[in-house]
């Protein structure tokens, strides 16, 4: 891959998701073609709408299927591999989280294979993928995320690695290993009840469904356009290899109670938001992620973290009205 190297069309896997929906604004943005694949015929409307002449959708109901992917990336000179399981609650963790975690990422890494044009997958993965399990300090302290959605994350990682050592391919691969999302959210939400996983975790203290302070799972936060545009950066960038940990700032969520209760003081539905103890730490001595490949290698800007929630509850205020006077939900 060389720096002239143009990207006129793309894949874009798990498109209707919250990471998919900001990348792909940037996409659009610089004029690319997205070959947006998505599980659920009710989400092309909704991306025809928000994209228009930018997008062509594709209906892949099982992302685990051997050539899942092979019409899709027709004509594509790059993949942006999203879809994963991102759920904390599930009934059988090997059909539903180790599976498609892992065979999603085969069916994506197979597609590439059969389109010549393919020259650089970017793959969305974890920090849940890069920290020791067993370290005093690591990601499965009490309270952390749940070990199988760590495992499906460092499974499907390692799995994509593998595949591209195991023979000389036409492309190459990126990782990108956000920590935990929050901010404005672009991706179609009709209700509360669809909200994405770690936005939800601001949704609940909105709707006051959290009557004390809920247990930080994962003590770093991001903003989701550093997501995108480390996504975005690492492809334009032919230097960009290995793996990006996208990381903000640590926090613990009474820092994010004060924060609701200073500068959104005059919304309703901050009357709702628990105050646990201000000015506390609600969590000791925890990891540490490092940004620095992330900034100086693709040029990505961390602002405040603060105005990651406060964009997220401005947005998600405004939209809790618009549903209350639609009856609740939109279609």
């Amino acid at each position: 891959m060389s720096a002239s190297t143009p990207f006129n069309k793309v894949l874009v896997t798990g498109a209707n998701s919250f990471y998919a929906a900001a990348i792909m604004e940037k996409l659009a943005e610089k004029g690319v073609m997205i070959h947006a694949a998505v599980r659920s015929p009710t989400s092309k409307p909704h991306l025809e709408a928000q994209f228009r002449t930018s997008i062509k959708v594709f209906i892949v109901l099982d992302i685990t299927a051997p050539a899942a992917f092979d019409e899709a990336i027709v004509g594509c000179d790059a993949v942006f591999h999203i879809a994963s399981p991102s759920r904390y609650e599930f009934t059988d963790a090997k059909r539903d989280m180790l599976e498609p975690a892992i065979q999603g990422a085969l069916s994506a890494l197979k597609a590439a294979t059969t389109e010549p044009s393919v020259c650089r997958i970017v793959f969305t993965s974890s920090v849940a993928a890069c920290i020791n399990p067993v370290h005093p300090t690591g990601f499965h302290r009490p309270g952390y995320f749940p070990p199988v959605y760590a495992a499906s994350k460092a499974l499907a990682e390692n799995t994509a690695w593998e595949f591209m050592e195991a023979a000389p391919r036409s492309f190459d691969l990126v990782c990108i290993n956000p920590c935990h999302t929050w901010g404005a959210y672009k991706q179609h939400v009709p209700s509360p009840a669809k909200m994405n996983a770690t936005n939800s975790d601001l949704a609940r203290l909105m709707d006051g469904v959290e009557s004390t302070l809920p247990p930080t799972i994962m003590p770093w936060m991001t903003d989701i356009d550093e997501v995108a545009q480390t996504h975005v950066n690492a492809l334009y960038n032919p230097s960009a290899s290995g793996r990006y940990i996208i990381a903000n700032s640590p926090y613990d969520f009474q820092q994010v109670v004060d924060l609701m209760h200073v500068h959104l003081a005059d919304s309703e539905c901050t009357g709702r938001v628990p105050r646990g103890k201000p000015g506390a730490r609600a969590i000791g001595e925890h990891f540490v992620l490092d940004n620095r490949r992330s900034r100086e290698e693709l040029g990505v800007v961390y602002r405040p973290w603060g105005q990651s929630v406060i964009d997220f509850c401005t947005q998600y205020a405004a939209d809790r009205e618009r549903w209350a006077n639609s009856g609740g939900a939109e279609a």
